[in-house]
Parts: C-alpha cells; sequence; structure tokens
C-alpha cells in the first residue's frame, strides 16, 4: 500500500506586473476589457502562497499554466520570486506553461505592452524557449522522463505516484498533442501501470467541455481532438485530468464505450471570479477533491468580500459585452475574445446577436412567451424576470459551477419553452439553422450535471 498523496493545485495566475502600469487612460481601456483582476494579481496569489504556506504537511504545489498574463518578461520575473517563497518553504512545485506566457514575433493579438499614461509601449516579450530555463527549477529539474518537442515531463511525486505535466500549446494554432507527444504519453502511461504506479495528468486546455456551450463557441479552446483524445487516454488506464483555461470552475465526467471513466478537474482563475484552487487527496481508495478559496487579500476590497469583489469585475465586463451585443458589434467581437469567441464567429452571427442584445433589454419572460406562444409554461414566480438578468446569472454560473436551474425549475422549464420555440422557428430558414444547435447548448447551460463541481470523492479504479 502507498501512503496517500496531498497537494494542492492553482492555474491561470495571468500574474501582471505592476511595472507594466496600473493607472492612466490605456490600463482603464485594457482592464474593462479583462474578465480576471489585473493590477490584483500580485495580492491575490500572494494570499494563496500563504495559504498554502499556513499547510506545514502538504508540500506538492501544482501549477496549471497561463501564469502570466501576456507572455511579458516583467511579468515573469515578478512572479518567481513568489514561486520560490513556496519552495524555500520545502514546497515541490510542478508546473507548465500555456500560450499566455510567451510571445510569438508578428502575432497581431497578445503582444505584451507597457501603458503609460493613454499610450501603450511594446514591453520585452518571452519567448516559448526561455520558458524552459525560467521554470526549470519549478518540476522540470524532477523529470524523470522528458517530451522535447512539447515541453512536456513526467514526475514521480512519491512513492506509488507520478504526474503527467503536459504542454498543449504547440504551436498556438492547435492546443493538443502531436502523434509522438502521445506516444511518449501513452508510453508514459504503460511503465507506470507496469510499475505498479497510479499515474494522473496536468494540462491545460479544457479535456472535457466545461460547459455544453463551450465547444460550439470555443472549440479552439479545447484540448485539440479532445473527444477522440481522452478516449485514447481513459482506455489507456489514464482516469484523472487536472485542467486550467476556461477560468470555469467544474468537473467532468465521461466514461468510454469499454467502461473507462476520465474526469476532467477544470479549475477557476485563481485572479477572476470565482477564485478557488484545489486541495487533493488521492490513496489505494478513493480520491478527495476540495476547493479552497481566501478569504482577504491585501487591496481596497470597496468592504466587499473576496468573491463579491471579483464578481463585481467579472460582472462589470459581461454588462459591457451585453451593451455592444445591442449597439455596437465591432466592440462586442472585441470584448468576446474574452470568452473564447472569435472574431470570425461574431461578424457570423452579427445579425441575430444584435437582435437578441437589444430584445435582452426589455423582454421578459412573460412578454418573451406570450409573443412565442408559449405563456403556458412561464410560471407566475418568474414571468417578470428580464431576460438581460438571465443571461448575466447565466454566465455567472457557468463560471462559478454547480449551476442552480435544473430541468423541474421554474425557470430552466420558461427559458426551455422560450428557446425550443425560437429554435423551431430558426430551423425553417437557411441562414439561421446554423444557430439552434447554439439554442440547444445554452438551455443545457443552465444547469449542472453531475458530478459536483466543488466537493467530490471518487472511487478509485482498480
Amino acid at each position: 500500500m502507498s501512503a496517500p498523496l496531498d497537494f494542492y493545485l492553482i492555474t491561470d495566475l495571468h500574474h501582471y506586473a505592476h511595472s507594466l502600469g496600473i493607472t492612466g487612460e490605456a490600463y482603464e481601456k485594457k482592464n474593462h476589457r479583462e474578465q480576471l483582476c489585473l493590477a490584483e494579481t500580485g495580492p491575490i496569489i500572494d494570499a494563496y502562497i500563504d495559504k498554502i504556506l499556513e499547510d506545514k504537511d502538504t508540500k506538492i504545489v501544482l501549477v496549471a499554466g497561463d501564469v502570466s498574463n501576456n507572455g511579458a518578461m516583467e511579468s515573469h520575473l515578478d512572479l518567481i520570486p513568489r514561486l520560490k517563497r513556496l519552495k524555500d518553504a520545502g514546497k515541490r512545485i510542478f508546473l507548465i506553461t500555456a500560450t499566455h506566457d510567451y510571445y510569438v514575433e508578428g502575432n497581431d493579438v497578445g503582444k505584451p505592452v507597457k501603458l503609460v499614461g493613454a499610450e501603450e509601449i511594446p514591453a520585452e516579450y518571452t519567448q516559448r524557449e526561455q520558458l524552459l530555463d525560467l521554470y526549470h527549477e519549478f518540476g522540470l529539474d524532477e523529470a524523470i522522463s522528458f517530451h522535447e518537442e512539447s515541453h512536456s515531463y513526467c514526475v514521480q511525486l512519491q512513492e506509488g505516484y507520478r504526474l503527467l505535466c503536459l504542454n498543449d500549446d504547440g504551436d498556438r494554432t492547435f492546443c493538443g498533442y502531436s502523434k509522438d507527444q502521445t506516444d511518449w504519453i501513452l508510453g508514459q502511461i504503460y511503465k507506470a501501470k507496469s510499475d505498479g504506479e497510479y499515474i494522473f495528468g496536468m494540462t491545460h486546455h479544457p479535456t472535457l467541455p466545461p460547459m455544453p456551450l463551450y465547444p460550439v463557441i470555443s472549440i479552439h479552446d479545447m484540448l485539440g481532438d479532445w473527444d477522440n483524445t481522452t478516449t485514447v487516454l481513459a482506455d489507456a488506464g489514464l482516469e484523472l485530468m487536472f485542467t486550467g483555461h476556461t477560468h470555469m470552475h467544474n468537473i467532468g465526467l465521461k466514461t468510454t464505450e469499454k467502461g473507462n471513466r476520465y474526469y476532467d478537474v477544470n479549475t477557476s482563475s485563481l485572479v477572476g471570479y470565482p477564485s478557488n484552487m484545489r486541495k487533493v487527496r488521492i490513496d489505494d481508495n478513493k480520491i478527495e477533491i476540495h476547493s479552497i478559496s481566501v478569504d482577504s487579500f491585501d487591496w481596497d476590497l470597496k468592504g466587499m468580500t473576496v468573491d463579491e469583489y471579483t464578481k463585481h469585475h467579472f460582472s462589470f465586463m459581461i454588462n459591457a459585452i451585453l451593451d455592444a451585443a445591442a449597439e455596437d458589434i465591432e466592440r462586442f467581437a472585441d470584448l468576446a475574445e474574452s470568452f473564447s469567441m472569435r472574431h470570425e464567429q461574431t461578424y457570423k452571427l452579427k445579425a441575430p446577436i444584435m437582435f437578441v442584445g437589444k430584445g435582452l433589454r426589455k423582454w421578459t419572460l412573460g412578454s418573451a412567451g406570450k409573443l412565442l406562444g408559449v405563456s403556458k409554461y412561464i410560471d407566475p414566480s418568474v414571468k417578470d424576470i428580464v431576460a438581460r438578468d438571465i443571461i448575466l446569472e447565466l454566465i455567472q454560473n457557468a463560471f462559478r459551477g454547480n449551476e442552480p436551474y435544473y430541468p423541474d425549475t421554474p425557470v430552466y422549464i420558461a427559458v426551455s419553452a422560450i428557446l425550443d420555440k425560437v429554435a423551431k422557428i430558426l430551423s425553417h430558414f437557411k441562414k439561421t439553422k446554423d444557430i439552434v444547435p447554439v439554442l440547444d447548448a445554452l438551455k443545457r447551460t443552465f444547469y449542472n450535471a453531475e458530478p459536483d463541481d466543488y466537493e467530490l470523492t471518487i472511487d478509485r479504479k482498480k
């Protein structure tokens, strides 16, 4: 029997060094486009590090990528001393990087800048190869196997347990695993099994959809060829993967045709809403997954709790998107990129987006139900709810996890009837029938299917 394995997992730190600018017109413009807290990243990260350091017994910390906001060298150099605080206290850190951690010369998107007054000045950027040296002491120095092309590695966490640290950023256009990398991964899984050891993984992009709507609007932000890849991994014996990127707090479960389970533990950004980390224990019989947040951090929270403060910033961003949907499609396209919706998708759907954007301001569930002839499905208790408020709550709930509107709730029944009727109408027209799957996915995003997104105990596969 192996001793229990305990560790913390944090992801999507998106650290932004204050030296890049936290005041002025240019900063305010950038901050209004961020769903994450920008200037606050350092204090939030420090607060979580303090909380981890309070736990003298747990020695392992996993970091699942996007450790910098946009690959500025200044942000990396400002973050590394924070990670060293953990290491100096005896913690072992295993870190992967992702697409926000470096910049490719010539790209129009994601170039790191300094914000000075109203000006954006180019900042020193980080190249992908530099990340190996910058973060070598945070995992790579303990690698028992290294896949050079992808910067992936395998480590022995303790007797009986191995971890695959899987970079999936590739060339930034395909976020997934090449054939050679997949062969290496499978080789590590087979070796661990033959040695009688439990092996699990950490990668950045989600390997299962964190919500039904995600693969419809953000397929390029999932692990490439995710459905087939997860089947291959599960059938090879890998049942547990920790992921980030989406900034959502979600646990997904898939069972392959061969009956093998695969869990994707997708964790919210440390510096966004909701702000959480995972605490995990694995023993010979079960896997226990817990969610932990901090009570405060060194910043003026305006009298709010951490949850209220991060939610306020998040909601401000969403309200700006909803306003833009009704008034300014170009601004909507710009803002929606923060939620992984690409410009080409936005412009393709310009007409329905602006129609819905305007309608959301005035429609209630009751008026929409009456207009569409489905009033009998609208319970009096929800008929006065404004559609815009429902959409805002839907997005907040999707990121927070454990979405509450199950199929027997009045809100779900009303929304389902409205969306089904709209889908039926749109299906008759060639230009709009492609929207029907979006509406179906939107409906299913209102509730959280099992398993629980925050607290979960999994019986170990034998």
